[in-house]
């Protein structure tokens, strides 16, 4: 019987969904473009979204979901795990190496809704990786390397439009 009362208010929550596209500057929940989805009257929220392009890397993407306090206006929690796979140049050997890493991203943001369809956010994160059998917490993009020595707290603002 509580799965069945559970199925319906899920059905109940789709019913009242509200979708949305977003492009921002910055990588922390939204990534760089992305469409998410609203649930719940407008409290819990679920995106698709990609990271951006670099040469060396093949995908740069993922998912995240965020709880909203106050709805679409208000602050927000979120988290987001996204897949980076690619290749580097090794110079040692000769060859390229490819590389598979998950980036986690915990944080928190604010969005402002201007009109029931338009609104800003800025949202600040933790981040951490999972690869090369270890978690780490930088990620030098430019030779694909991972580093326990530094910290990155990623930041992004950006626009948001709902349908």
């Amino acid at each position: 019987m509580k799965k069945i009362i559970l199925f319906l208010f899920f059905c109940a929550s789709i019913g009242f969904a509200q979708t949305g596209i977003f492009v921002s500057l910055g990588r922390a929940y939204h990534g760089l473009v992305g469409v998410e989805q609203t649930f719940l009257n407008q409290h819990l929220s679920a995106n698709l979204h990609w990271l951006g392009y670099d040469s060396d890397y093949d995908f740069m993407g993922g998912l995240g979901v965020a709880y909203r306090f106050n709805g679409l206006t208000g602050p927000y929690v979120f988290h987001t795990s996204e897949w980076l796979t690619g290749r580097v140049f090794n110079s040692d050997r000769d060859k390229y190496d490819r590389f598979n890493y998950w980036r986690l991203v915990f944080g928190f943001g604010l969005q402002h809704m201007f009109t029931k369809n338009l609104g800003v956010f800025f949202e600040t994160g933790f981040e951490f990786y999972a690869g090369e059998g270890g978690y780490y917490t930088y990620l030098d993009m430019d030779d694909g390397g991972l580093s326990k020595d530094a910290i990155c707290l990623p930041m992004a603002f950006g626009l948001t439009v709902q349908f």
